[in-house]
């Protein structure tokens, strides 16, 4: 029993010196002291910084550090982990919310209830322009244009210069009124901190091979059946269009559009560039669908080739592009991206066009009903 008496004790007075010992250590800390500021790679550890971007890891390197127990960069708390601070370093990553206040200083609080400040810029991002929801909408529709850094007040200015209405904002998400005059071209986002160019083209006109417009009255295959100008379910944002509206069964053979390189739907494939035959990897293929019910399920494939007309048949079922479809737009025209790379099936480049061929043949039944529009290959820097 006296054992066990003694052994609390020694347990309690180890405790409590532990205490004091730590209360010790706060009370005789040497003074923080800030070096310098650098970036968090080992092999760049001589690159010092007296600024960063939101979100950038960064190493804060100095003496007597280790009691940190706040980090703030201008207005803005950066999230401290015990494990990466340090009593000569504390790595942390720079908030990406935007200030309010910006007085340009880094401020580290400390357990004693001391504080350091050091100055230290906090770079604020221009927006980030990614892509379009449909890079083809009407005059008075909304767009809907995905990226980063959209920090109010914004401008959206459209080719033409016609600036859009903005309707509604999130950091990664901006509504803007198509207006009157918006051009085929790039779309320019603007805020206090920078504007932004996009690679991608509002209505897109640029390397169509699939408009669905031109005349098709010599060396068609499929085609005009489906096309029209005008639907009752699926509004036109783009002249015409081909609409299809099919339940079809496993392996259909839906033949939707097609000729041989010699006839009006191989000339219109002329407009694919040179570019895209040497340097496949700089392209994507693009395209507006709008579908009514789920897609998902169906394959559409497509051919592109240097096959005349008395060779058409084999070339597109031997060698094809083969979109395995996860897609339902819930009415609303998308622009679908694929890389060029992957479609691309090695033909020659021929100025005077190329066989062309869409059709739907897969192992799954699928509803088909949707419209498809401009089908192109465009540069994608």
């Amino acid at each position: 029993m006296k054992k066990n008496i003694y052994r609390l004790f020694a347990v309690i007075a180890f405790v409590v010196a532990g205490i004091l010992i730590s209360c010790s250590d706060d009370s005789e800390i040497g003074t923080p002291v800030i070096k310098y500021i650098r970036i968090t790679e080992p092999l760049s550890s001589d690159s010092l910084l007296v600024a960063a971007g939101q979100g950038q890891m960064v190493a804060i390197i100095g003496e007597n550090l280790g009691t940190a127990i706040e980090l703030w960069f201008n207005d803005q708390r950066a999230e401290l982990n015990t494990t990466f601070i340090y009593d000569k370093s504390i790595i942390a990553r720079v908030p990406a919310e935007i200030p309010l206040v910006v007085n340009d200083e880094l401020m580290l609080k400390f357990r004693n209830g001391e504080t350091l400040t050091y100055n230290f810029n906090v770079d604020i991002s221009a927006p980030s322009v990614l892509r379009m929801k449909s890079e083809y909408v009407e005059e008075g529709g909304v767009a809907t244009i995905f990226g980063n850094f959209f920090y109010e007040p914004l401008q959206v200015t459209f080719s033409g210069g016609v600036e859009g209405e903005i309707v509604s904002v999130t950091d990664n998400t901006l509504e803007v009124t198509v207006p009157a005059g918006a051009g085929s071209g790039p779309v320019t986002v603007a805020s206090n901190f920078g504007s932004t160019e996009s690679t991608f083209w509002f209505r897109d006109d640029r390397n169509v091979f699939a408009s669905f417009d031109v005349p098709l009255a010599n060396g068609v295959w499929r085609g005009p059946d489906n096309i029209v100008e005008t639907d009752p379910d699926i509004n036109n944002v783009s002249g015409k269009f081909t609409r299809v509206n099919e339940n079809l069964g496993a392996w259909p053979f839906y033949e939707l559009y097609g000729g041989p390189m010699e006839g009006d739907i191989g000339a219109e494939a002329s407009n694919i560039p040179q570019g895209a035959i040497s340097n496949p990897a700089g392209y994507d293929l693009k395209f507006e669908i709008n579908t009514l019910a789920s897609l998902t399920g169906a394959t559409m494939r497509l051919h592109i080739g240097n096959a005349m007309n008395d060779g058409l048949d084999a070339a597109r079922q031997s060698s094809y592009y083969a979109w395995e479809v996860n897609l339902d737009t819930g009415g609303e025209w998308q622009t679908v991206t694929i890389p060029w790379a992957s479609v691309y099936q090695g033909f020659d480049y021929d100025a005077t066009g190329y066989s062309v061929f869409i059709y739907f043949h897969g192992p799954n039944p699928a509803v088909h009903n949707f419209g498809l529009d401009n089908l192109r290959v465009v540069p994608n820097n």
